[in-house]
This record gives C-alpha cells, structure tokens and sequence, in this order.
C-alpha cells in the first residue's frame, strides 16, 4: 500500500501540496523521501529550496540524488548555492552528484564553480563528474 501511495506523490504537481511534501523529507522511509524530492522538484517552488537543501545530506543516495535534481528543476540563486555548497563540503558521493547535477542546471555561474572542481577535488570520480558537466553547460 506504502509503495502505492508513494508512485503517487511523485506525479503531484500543485503549489498548494508544498508543504504536505516538505515534512515527508524527514519521515524514516527513503522511498518516501525520494518521492517527496521527486513531486517537490516537479512543483517548482521556492518554499521547498530550504527542506531540500537540508535533505541534501541524506543518509540515502538515492534520496540525495533526487534532492539534486529536484534543486536544479526549481532553479535560482539559493537552489544552485546550495548544490555549490554540496560540491565544496560535502562527503565523495554527495560532491559527485552535486557536480552531476549542476551539468543539468541552465545557470553559467555554475561554470567557474565546476572548473575549481574538475581541477582540484581529491576525488577522481568528482573531477570526472564536473569535467562531464562542463561539456554539458
């Protein structure tokens, strides 16, 4: 039934659902955490920038990457800084998806941020990530 419910959610896309989604961020189950990023990315809205940037340091990468990609389908200043501060602090995988995702992002600030990354992240796997996003933008 769970499972049901959460196909769901991920196909919400009204404003008004934002902050029924928000709190489902934090709730124990990845699957619904995935499913809240998910709907919240494909809403849009601002308001859920702020929940998203917390839930960026998930304990689940699936979780973290949909976050990512909710944040960069959102778009503006405070989504794409919150993707540049997962790039600059966060742990391996997070910095990886963080530079998948800004290869996705339409923003050209995130050009000289991808540049610093491709040339001096300890992690090869990050490097390569932003190297391929630096094709893409």
């Amino acid at each position: 039934m769970h499972s049901f419910a959460y196909k769901l959610v991920k196909k919400i896309a009204d404003k008004k659902a934002v902050d029924a989604l928000i709190p489902i961020l934090n709730e124990e189950d990845d699957t619904a955490r995935f499913y809240a990023a998910q709907a919240l990315g494909n809403i849009g809205s601002q308001r859920a920038v702020k929940a998203l940037s917390e839930a960026l340091y998930d304990c689940d990468y699936s979780v973290r990457y949909m976050v990512a990609k909710a944040l960069i389908n959102i778009g503006g200043a405070p989504a794409i800084d919150a993707l540049f501060n997962a790039l600059k602090n966060g742990d391996e995988s997070l910095r990886e998806i963080a530079a998948n995702a800004l290869g996705e992002s339409e923003d050209k600030n995130v050009i000289s941020v991808l540049i610093t990354a491709e040339k001096v992240d300890s992690c090869e796997a990050v490097r390569k990530a932003a190297r391929k996003s630096l094709e893409k933008v």
